[in-house]
């Protein structure tokens, strides 16, 4: 376990310094070159193309790896912001939240500007073809999001962390996180784009969260002990490496607005 665990926090609820870190690691990424492994484009295109590692690609055996393959590729993303600034940590976007809390989207991912710069949480630019769709091609991400109220809801959240069988629960939570791509949109809405778009890694540390408060009440639960040992490509970690996230060298702030039905908050 590390010394020091990082908190991550909601991305409401960051500091004016939590935010500006964030932007310097996401903007240096994505100053780097596309064939630099260090990259914005390079991690973005583990998710879908060019690599297409996402569980979305694998065969059936596979199917019950979204929530442990997608938390190894935040951790891996995670390490690579914090070698472009060491204070930056992923912030959840807290989708339940409706106005006057957060409208939608929170406004530091959806000012396209801060001062007179454009704002590296709110796009990115693809310069290169990434696959063989039209709308794959050399552009900026973009998001057409539907209306709040069209949201997953805490309700819905809190009846999904209800579940105790682990398969149960991963289909329900991945049934969520669907709605929130298709919410958003635009190249969120295309898995062979969405992890280029900046607000991906903060939807995808929602899910994440919602697992880590499920694993507070049911712990590893009943996942199948044949899925334990399965690597997950393209990162050096079995399913087994990432079920505690304290092992991980973080953990999630007390503070939050889904609470675990039941429990102690």
């Amino acid at each position: 376990m590390a010394n020091e665990l990082r908190i991550r926090q909601g991305a409401h609820n960051l500091s004016v310094a939590d935010v500006t870190a964030l932007r310097n690691a996401y903007a240096q990424m994505m100053a780097l070159a596309d064939n630099d492994n260090r990259s914005w484009f390079s991690h973005a295109g583990i998710h879908g193309d060019p690599g297409h590692f996402c569980w979305h690609y694998q065969g059936p055996l596979n199917l019950e790896l979204f929530l442990p393959w997608h938390r190894a590729y935040l951790y891996n993303f995670e390490m690579a912001i914090r070698d472009r600034a060491a204070n930056a940590t992923l912030p959840w976007w807290d989708w339940t939240l409706r106005p006057p809390r957060q409208n939608g989207i929170p406004t530091i991912f959806s000012d396209k500007t801060v001062g007179q710069n454009p704002n590296p949480l709110y796009s990115f630019k693809i310069d290169t073809q990434v696959g063989p769709g039209s709308n794959e091609g050399p552009h900026q991400t973009a998001r057409d999001p539907g209306a709040v109220d069209q949201l997953p809801t805490q309700d819905k959240v809190n009846a999904v962390l209800l579940l105790t069988d682990w398969s149960d629960f991963s289909d329900g939570l991945e049934d969520i996180h669907d709605q929130v791509h298709g919410w958003v949109s635009g190249d969120m809405g295309i898995i062979n784009l969405a992890a280029f778009d900046p607000l991906f890694w903060s939807h995808h540390c929602m899910v994440d969260r919602i697992w880590w408060l499920w694993q507070a009440r049911n712990g590893n639960g009943n996942i199948p002990s044949d899925l334990l040992d399965q690597v997950l490509p393209p990162f050096n970690m079995q399913v087994r490496d990432v079920l505690n996230v304290n092992d991980l060298g973080y953990d999630y702030a007390a503070a939050h607005s889904v609470d675990i039905p039941g429990g102690g908050g």
